[in-house]
C-alpha cells in the first residue's frame, strides 16, 4: 500500500481513542478489529482499489456499530 501516511494517522486517531479511558469492553473490541483492518491493509504491498474499499467498508462497520448501534 502506498499511502502509509494515511493509514498511520488513522490508525494513530483509533489508537488515542483506546487510551482514552471512557470507553466501553465491547467499544474497544470493535476498535481493535478496525486498527488491525488497517494494519493488514497497510501490510499490502499493491492492494486492489476493491481491496481498499472492503477495508474502509468494514472499519466503518465496526466504528458504526460501536458507537451509534449500541
Amino acid at each position: 500500500m502506498r499511502q502509509f501516511r494515511e493509514l498511520n494517522a488513522s490508525i494513530a486517531a483509533l489508537r488515542a481513542l483506546l487510551a482514552r479511558s471512557d470507553i466501553r469492553p465491547e467499544q474497544r473490541k470493535h476498535v481493535e478489529a478496525a486498527i488491525e483492518q488497517l494494519r493488514r491493509l497497510r501490510r499490502k504491498r499493491t492492494a486492489r482499489m476493491a481491496e481498499v474499499y472492503q477495508c474502509v467498508r468494514q472499519v466503518t462497520e465496526r466504528l458504526v456499530s460501536a458507537f451509534f448501534l449500541n
